[in-house]
């Protein structure tokens, strides 16, 4: 294996000093430009890459975030990492991205190698297995700060970017309501994760003040977001002597995978049933019937979570108060509704 060049090997080659050439390569004033020149081909000649973990731990800053995801292949995860580097790059930082695949045990290996890599802070959203948060605990008592989005815990005094949840389910059941559903289905993820439990009880709540009843049958709990386990929640709940006349889905992949099971059925949609999601993928603008869905500015959120993490990394003094940044989603009304 080929042992990296470093500046010492350009400094003995030019025979200058090790510090003439670390100011040359970061475009010192106090070095000429014939010596700034000589070391800049020089080092491109013996291809020389600057180790940016050592140049952080000098200058006590790595530039880099580390973020966390659950996966990078759904839209609202990959929309809220493009807002994230959108920020970062134009504060010069580099952003480092890992998925905990809904692992809690991954996501506690991922935040402790991004710990030890002096990553100046961490941006995460939690897997849907993570109820014990001492990891993030012990993140902040080594003095990295850490910015919570999406996905979070009100345990932890840190700051958020989230959607209204509650509010934004409430607003589609009763856009549901008011198109004369009154049997209306909810497939959601596990209720232990907030996010999943916030879209519930805005879904119950809705429900509630139209004194409409909840039928446990149709009620259904999946623990992976797939087109599959939706398929199969239609045909269950299809299966049902009481068959619902709307289903709200926590998630458009889910929604996406219930209208599919509907054309295997034969089910007129909406006429028979009313599809909703949530999330606004670009898929349901292009599906037959288009998706009615709840819009969420996942680039705006990733970008909000950017400047939160920066102003406490850059903060002089004391770190600022955590703050609550809620992001209201807006109904989106097509053809499934």
């Amino acid at each position: 294996m080929k042992k990296p060049i470093t500046i010492k090997d350009i400094a003995k080659s030019l025979n200058i000093s090790v510090a003439t050439v670390s100011r040359a390569l970061r475009d010192s004033n106090e070095i000429s430009k014939e010596t700034k020149r000589a070391v800049l081909q020089l080092a491109k000649e013996m291809d020389y890459h600057p180790n940016l973990l050592a140049r952080g731990l000098i200058n006590r800053k790595s530039k880099i975030i580390g973020v966390v995801v659950p996966t990078i292949n759904r839209q609202f995860w990959a929309n809220s990492i493009s807002g994230i580097e959108n920020i970062a790059y134009n504060d010069d930082y580099k952003v480092m991205i890992f998925q905990s695949a809904e692992s809690f045990r991954k996501e506690v290996e991922i935040v402790e190698t991004l710990a030890n890599s002096r990553v100046d802070g961490i941006l995460i959203a939690f897997s849907k297995e993570t109820l014990d948060f001492e990891h993030i605990n012990q993140v902040l008592n080594r003095g990295i700060p850490v910015v919570l989005f999406e996905r979070v815990c009100d345990l932890l005094e840190v700051s958020k970017v989230v959607t209204d949840d509650f509010l934004g389910a409430k607003k589609m059941t009763e856009h549901l309501i008011s198109r004369g559903k009154k049997k209306i289905a909810y497939l959601g993820g596990p209720l232990t994760l907030g996010v999943c439990r916030d879209r519930y009880l805005g879904f119950e709540s809705a429900l509630k003040e139209a004194e409409i009843q909840v039928s446990p049958d149709h009620i259904i709990e999946t623990d992976e977001f797939t087109f599959e386990n939706a398929k199969k929640a239609i045909h269950q709940l299809w299966s049902n002597p009481s068959k619902p006349d709307a289903v709200f889905c926590f998630a458009d992949v889910l929604a996406i995978g219930a209208l599919d099971a509907c054309k295997e059925l034969g089910i007129k949609v909406p006429q028979q049933l009313a599809i909703t999601g949530f999330g606004n993928d670009d898929t349901g603008r292009f599906i037959n019937p288009t998706l009615t869905t709840m819009a969420q500015p996942s680039f705006e959120m990733g970008q909000l979570a950017a400047k939160l993490i920066l102003k406490e990394i850059n903060a002089t003094t004391e770190l600022p108060l955590p703050k609550l940044e809620i992001i209201q989603p807006t109904l989106i009304v097509r053809e499934s509704t």
